[in-house]
């Protein structure tokens, strides 16, 4: 991989005619937060056969019908030559969700997948004609069905479902087959499915007068009670927990679900064949070229519950049978994303060789499809692949990386194990892509876009905009300026940090300085990320300097890198950022005197860590942080993290030691600054305790602290929470920030 240049990141005005040296007609304005509502998501990029055609989607926010100042999102397909010789047109009108796009290969056809009008509607799989006409629902499945993939000869075509465990249980039973778990019920003393199937009653358009399905009762022998009690789980009065990841995102999850496989005969209404059901899940299929088998993830141990052993293997699965042999079973690795050659010669996967939970960078492998040795692509390459494909003619694979602020594209041939760069700028995120023929399209973030379909030659390292969802509005507004800085940190590594000046900045002027934080602790940010496009120029527009970069820990550097924070999530990190802000503060166009900082998730935790150590800012913003790490491996999903970066669990006295002197909440009465803390009701990632702890430690301090709660938000709320929560949030941090800079 050839080395990235240092560059400067210049915003531009994009204004039409300024290219024929004409001025604009209305001077470009700035930024505003309600600009967030204009924010286009181009998404899921799917290349015709002929590569002639593109279909893809967009994520747009859309007030919502009879609600004034309310908003929601709508997915929608659209369709553009790939030559540029007309403009993008929206495929789909009808419903506000519709995704996953998949051509036939005879290119006349794409089937998709459409959200129900409400919650209780599963998703079902679409086909519409590309010349007209309306969508067609093809599949009519209990429990939904999504990611549709024509079989080669375009006779059958495959989508997966999720079940219940009391959903297959039901389905194993008709079909004649045995129910029984293969693991272990974790439920001392009890048999696995030892009661009937009351929770598969309890569906939608149940008889409310159907008749019991085993003697129940409260007062009745040790069967009858125990019948009663599985009733009133089925109810969820109460909900039992014997799992051991019983936290979803946004609630309890107390049953396992099960990805399931299905195929049908490519016309509308065919019936749904399950291929290998099973409490046996497989997930990421891919056809087989011989149009017989597909590729399937598969657990790598069935007899372990899935709570237990997250590991995966890579299995052939006979499409008529449903018999399945593995190919690819390893010690100790995880595999991802399995996809076959265009000769079916080879099946190429993401590699962690460390498990599931470790530090070591995702590389991309092959093995041959008939068994062999695992061959590994990207051995010399310390970063982590992100998404693959195979060239069409089968010489290579084109692949991602997170790279030093960048996501660029890269090539890897089968027979000179050479990579080379593709993308030609290092300020680039290729956030998704595909390939047909000779071309590629590809979904590009830039400082001045944060989201728009290319189209390239397949081995090109230029492009050129294919569509400009985003390149419309922004062409009224000013952008701020990025410029890329590095330092070398306490142990001797380079950091990568960047400094944007607002676009108003008056020669001589001085702004407040804000100090961002990412989250993770392994994200990325930078030029081509796209998660933060918007944010940085919303607040570079409210005459803020912002400051951002990548501290030890973070992703796109390697793995030593990444590995830096191990027991040390405070002090190391907290010193490489706050060395960023000390390099901006001496740009003669910050205000260093008026310094605040914010950050999300991780970055809450260390945001919370720094005003408990530093006095310097004058105000803060926690979100949806952690501050606690003991409490923390019980209340959140992502518990994982404290044996990985602590070494263990809290009732190990040392990890217990380390674990409250890695807590912010330890130092909680050093905490002078004024604080906004802000989590979602439902966020159970990080869990809404935490914040909860933190704040009444504050109100009993008597510190200048406010709590920002909100509604059904989970922790995503930033990213892909209610737009009106999202809008809200922003807001209200300037509104903080604001009052705690200007002078009483």
């Amino acid at each position: 991989m050839r080395a990235f240049v240092r560059l400067r990141l210049l915003s531009l005005v994009l204004v039409g005619g300024l290219g024929q040296g004409l001025l604009p007609a209305n001077p470009p304005a700035a930024i505003t937060a309600t600009d967030l509502l204009k924010v286009k998501q181009v998404e899921s990029p799917a290349l015709s056969p002929d590569g002639n055609w593109v279909v893809y989607t967009v994520r747009s926010i859309e007030p919502k019908p009879d609600t004034p100042d309310d908003w929601t999102y709508h997915t929608h397909l659209w369709l553009v030559a790939t030559e540029g010789t007309s403009p993008p047109r929206r495929l789909t009108f009808n419903g506000t969700l519709n995704s996953a796009p998949a051509w036939h290969p005879d290119g006349r056809r794409i089937a998709f997948v459409r959200a129900g009008a409400t919650p209780a509607d599963r998703p079902q799989i679409w086909v519409m004609a590309t010349d007209g006409g309306e969508a067609e629902v093809w599949t009519q499945v209990e429990t939904g069905a999504g990611a549709p993939r024509w079989s080669p000869d375009g006779r059958r075509l495959l989508f997966s479902s999720t079940l219940s465990e009391a959903q297959v249980r039901a389905a194993l039973e008709k079909a004649g087959g045995r129910a029984t778990l293969p693991w272990s019920d974790e439920r001392p003393g009890r048999q696995p499915l030892d009661t009937a199937n009351w929770k598969l009653k309890k569906k939608p358009g149940a008889p409310a007068d159907a008749p019991p399905l085993a003697p129940a009762s409260a007062e009745g022998t040790l069967a009858e009670r125990r019948e009663w009690l599985a009733r009133n789980e089925a109810e969820g009065n109460p909900r039992v927990l014997t799992r051991l990841n019983f936290l979803a995102e946004g609630d309890l999850q107390p049953d396992l679900t099960y990805a399931q496989l299905y195929v049908m005969e490519a016309r509308a209404g065919a019936p749904a064949k399950p291929i290998g059901l099973g409490f046996d899940a497989k997930s990421a299929a891919q056809w087989m070229p011989n149009g017989k088998e597909v590729v399937v993830l598969g657990a790598k141990a069935i007899h372990d519950h899935p709570d237990r052993d997250r590991a995966r293997r890579v299995d052939l699965v006979d499409v008529d049978t449903g018999i399945a042999h593995t190919v690819l079973d390893g010690l100790g690795e995880t595999y991802g994303s399995p996809t076959p050659s265009p000769n079916g010669a080879w099946i190429a996967v993401t590699l962690q060789e460390g498990g599931v939970f470790s530090f070591d960078q995702a590389k991309l492998a092959l093995i041959p499809a008939a068994g062999g040795p695992l061959q590994v692509l990207t051995g010399a390459l310390d970063r982590s692949v992100q998404t693959f494909r195979w060239i069409p003619d089968g010489t290579g694979l084109l692949f991602t990386v997170a790279n030093e602020g960048g996501f660029p594209l890269l090539r890897v041939g089968l027979e000179s194990r050479a990579i080379e760069t593709l993308s030609p700028r290092t300020d680039w995120g290729v956030r998704d892509f595909d390939l047909a023929l000779s071309r590629r399209v590809q979904v590009i973030t830039e400082p001045a876009n944060p989201s728009e379909l290319h189209v390239a030659d397949l081995s090109a390292d230029r492009s050129r905009p294919l569509t400009s969802h985003n390149r419309s509005w922004l062409e009224g507004r000013r952008l701020a300026t990025l410029e890329e800085h590095r330092r070398i940190n306490s142990v001797g590594q380079t950091t990568q940090f960047w400094t944007m000046q607002p676009a108003d900045s008056e020669p001589g002027q001085r702004h407040p300085l804000l100090l961002q934080i990412h989250g993770g602790p392994t994200a990325m940010w930078g030029p081509g990320e796209d998660s933060m496009w918007f944010e940085f120029q919303f607040f570079a527009a409210q005459g803020y300097a912002i400051v951002f970069g990548n501290p030890r820990g973070s992703g796109g550097y390697g793995r030593d890198f990444q590995r830096a924070n191990h027991s040390n999530w405070g002090a190391g990190p907290a010193a490489d950022v706050l060395g960023f802000a000390d390099f901006a503060a001496q740009l003669p166009w910050v205000d260093a005197q008026r310094q605040v900082i914010t950050g999300g998730s991780y970055g809450g935790y260390l945001t919370a860590w720094i005003v408990a150590h530093d006095v310097r800012f004058k105000a803060a913003v926690a979100q949806r942080g952690v501050y606690d790490l003991v409490t923390f491996f019980g209340e959140g999903n992502a518990w994982p993290l404290v044996p990985l970066y602590f070494g263990g669990y809290p009732w190990e006295r040392s990890v217990r030691e380390l674990l409250e002197q890695e807590s912010p909440l330890t130092y909680i009465e050093n905490i002078r600054t004024p604080l906004l803390i802000q989590h979602g009701d439902v966020d159970f990632r990080t869990g809404v305790i935490q914040s909860q702890m933190l704040y009444k430690a504050l109100k009993v301090l008597e510190r200048p602290v406010e709590y920002a709660r909100y509604p059904r938000a989970t922790h995503e709320m930033s990213r892909s929470g209610e737009p009106r929560q999202r809008l809200d949030s922003l807001v209200r941090y300037e509104e903080f920030f604001r009052r705690h800079l200007e002078p009483r």
